[in-house]
């Protein structure tokens, strides 16, 4: 396959995608994870302040997204560190689902 052969099949594969919305559209559900984390965390230290009792459902939920991006990323990068980082979420998220169950039972 020469140079020109496989110009014309990028161009083709890649026909009908404008990479700067890609982009930016990759950007933007970075900016949200970050929001969305930032409120679910003001929110389970507002409740544990006002209310006195940890939200495990909130810790549970940031603490599997979190497992999940980084499991994406091992999945696809094979990086030692992120595979850890999927592990130790993933440890944290069953711990406040643990925690959660039982808050729920009582």
């Amino acid at each position: 396959m020469n140079k020109e052969e496989i110009l014309a099949k990028s161009k083709l594969e890649n026909r009908g995608m404008d990479m700067v919305n890609l982009e930016i559209s990759k950007n933007s559900m970075q900016v949200g994870w970050v929001v969305i984390i930032l409120l679910l965390s003001a929110a389970m230290v507002i409740t544990a302040i006002t209310k006195g009792i940890m939200s495990y459902d909130i810790c549970f939920s940031i603490l599997a997204g979190s497992a999940a991006v980084f499991g994406y990323k091992y999945m696809k990068l094979h990086k030692k560190h992120e595979l850890i980082f999927t592990i130790l979420y993933g440890l944290g998220a069953l711990a406040c689902l643990a925690g959660w169950i039982i808050q729920l039972t009582k």
